[in-house]
Order: structure tokens, then C-alpha cells, then sequence
């Protein structure tokens, strides 16, 4: 699946939308190994991952952050 965008988010979102997707990546599949996110979205092709559900997390991810904002804060004990 080629993908495409031509809409934009600032970089703010775009971070809090990378953690989000990482949450729920970790959520779905309880991998803590980096390599498995990686290789699933990595480019195997122009504008195709590998996994062409990383786009779908991804898009996920900033619907998320544009209707609830940041993920929320961590307590620190």
C-alpha cells in the first residue's frame, strides 16, 4: 500500500503522536524490542512500509493527539 498526505502537523504533535503510536504499538503487541517497530515501518519501497498498517497506527496516533492532546503526564516516584 503506497501512501500519501499532503496535510501538515507541527512538531509538537508529530512527537506526541510518535508516543502515542509507540504506546499502542507496545499495548497491542507487549514488544519491547525496538527492531520490531522499525522493521514494520520502515520503507521497503517508495511511500510503501512494510507493514502497511503502521501508517493506519500512525494516522491513529495524530487523531488522537489533535482530539485529547498530549499523552498524559507520567508520575515520578
Amino acid at each position: 500500500m503506497k501512501i500519501s498526505s499532503n496535510k501538515t502537523i507541527t512538531e509538537k504533535e508529530g512527537y506526541e503522536a510518535m508516543l502515542y503510536m509507540l504506546m499502542n504499538y507496545w499495548e497491542l503487541t507487549g514488544s519491547e524490542d525496538l527492531t520490531d517497530i522499525l522493521s514494520g515501518g520502515e520503507y521497503v519501497e517508495a511511500d510503501t512500509p512494510a507493514d502497511s498498517v503502521f501508517w493506519e497506527y500512525w494516522l491513529e496516533a495524530i487523531e488522537k493527539v489533535k482530539k485529547d492532546g498530549p499523552p498524559p503526564l507520567k508520575e515520578l516516584t
